[in-house]
């Protein structure tokens, strides 16, 4: 089993990658704010915001379609939100007849600040391994359980992608031009093998991990040190945003 989807491309060597992450984190927070902070119905600054991140993918070498398909994801929801603002004020009986920034514009902006922001974290978990992030985040004192809890989320959300491919590949090959009757049994049936598969193999990797002496936490691996040139990068990038906000 070796499943990478989620930092799939973390170990490319390029200037944003060699970041301490600890920097990443504190970027992508401050970058994220600033996006976010955007005056309602305002769409000329987000020109230049998109200019500044994706000259950031393009030094970072992930590929676009990566990130593209990423944003693709989520974006229906991000659509959905939008296109629910104006129904939110019709129900609460405002009047918006002839307002166009409040029908147009404002649901837009908040679809471009969301799309902003996912493209923000995107780039930050795309060019970190999720062990360094969890581990930056217990730099700046994160309670020990959260750490311990999204790791192991992080693993054995594997176990449980993996049991779904065996299943599936099964079910298909039990199922070879049969029709469309009982489709519904048959995909309920895959779910709750899936899940009893699933929890028995944690539990026998979990008993694994107690016999190779796990006692309750991950042990902290060697982090990138601190560079005054990769501050230096990072301070560009949070300044460049920064004007943006600012004079924009």
């Amino acid at each position: 089993m070796r499943h990478d989807f989620i930092d799939k491309y973390a170990e490319i060597n390029s200037p944003v990658h060699r970041l301490e992450p600890r920097i990443k984190i504190l970027a992508a927070l401050v970058a994220v704010a600033l996006v976010t902070s955007e005056p309602k119905g305002e769409l000329f600054a987000f020109l230049f915001y998109f200019a500044v991140l994706g000259a950031v993918v393009s030094q970072s070498r992930v590929p676009v379609v990566y990130v593209l398909k990423r944003l693709l994801i989520v974006s229906p929801f991000i659509i959905a939100a939008g296109l629910l603002l104006p129904l939110s004020y019709l129900m609460t009986g405002e009047d918006i007849s002839g307002n166009i920034s409040k029908f147009f514009l404002w649901p837009l902006s908040i679809v471009l600040k969301a799309l902003a922001a996912l493209l923000i974290l995107t780039i930050l978990t795309s060019t970190a391994r999720v062990h360094e992030l969890l581990a930056a985040l217990r730099g700046f004192k994160m309670p020990a359980v959260f750490g311990v809890v999204s790791a192991l989320m992080y693993r054995y959300i594997f176990i449980l992608y993996d049991e779904m491919l065996r299943t599936n590949r099964a079910r298909r090959s039990r199922t070879v031009g049969r029709g469309s009757s009982g489709t519904v049994a048959v995909y309920g049936n895959q779910a709750a093998m899936v899940f009893i598969r699933s929890f028995e193999r944690s539990r026998a990797v979990y008993r694994a991990m107690l016999a190779r002496g796990f006692e309750g936490e991950f042990p902290l691996r060697k982090q990138k040190k601190f560079t005054f040139t990769g501050a230096a990068i990072t301070a560009l990038f949070i300044l460049c945003l920064g004007l943006i906000r600012i004079f924009l």
